[in-house]
């Protein structure tokens, strides 16, 4: 996981939560991502700087991953992409750039 080129990944709904710290980050994005499909990409904002280690442990465990991080002056900008909730599919959660 690494910085990401502006506009490299197209995203489909953006979750402003600047001024919100962990883990309210995280089940305000988990809530968000049940409600949009597969492939789907979440972008994230915030403030908390515990988000770029806590997000992608956190998302390890199921099939949504962070595609990128990146720090901007005053925030972090992850990027994540929906997976799979098929548990047989072999390709789910896989990331492909």
């Amino acid at each position: 996981m690494g910085r990401f080129v502006e506009n490299e990944f197209k995203v489909d709904r953006v979750l402003d939560l600047r001024g919100w710290s962990c883990p309210w980050c995280i089940v305000k994005a988990r809530s968000w991502l049940k409600n949009m499909n597969p492939g789907e990409i979440l972008e994230v904002i915030s403030t908390d700087p515990e988000v770029q280690k806590n997000f992608p442990h956190v998302l390890d465990r199921s099939h949504d991953q962070v595609i990128g991080i990146e720090q901007k002056k005053d925030y972090f900008r992850l990027l994540i992409r929906r997976g799979s909730d098929d548990k047989t599919d072999p390709s789910a959660g896989s990331i492909l750039l």
